[in-house]
């Protein structure tokens, strides 16, 4: 392997361990999923009524990621999308722009 291969490779561990480290209370920091496949994840959740954790991007709001989970809706007048979870009686409106990952709950 070249120097140049091996330096980029320390370097992504490196930006790894400290990307880790700067959400520690968050156990798995998921990849930035492509918009396409969020949309295709979210509809699909949608249509099957299948309970979904949502990783939301640090917003204005807020300045960690945070996850939600629950049984995703489409909003009928806006781009939100509803959360609603199964437990409690809260409903989470998230910006549909600010989603970084989406998964089942198995």
């Amino acid at each position: 392997m070249s120097k140049i291969s091996i330096e980029k490779q320390h370097i992504v561990e490196v930006f790894k361990r400290g990307y880790g480290a700067l959400f520690s209370s968050l156990s798995k920091v998921q990849p930035q999923m492509p918009k396409n496949q969020l949309s295709l994840f979210l509809k699909q959740a949608v249509l099957k009524q299948q309970r979904i954790i949502v990783q939301v991007n640090p917003t204005a709001h807020t300045d960690h990621l945070i996850e939600y989970t629950g049984v995703p809706f489409f909003s009928a007048k806006s781009t939100q999308i509803i959360i609603k979870p199964a437990s409690a009686n809260t409903v989470y409106l998230l910006n549909a722009k600010d989603i970084r990952h989406v998964r089942l709950i198995k």
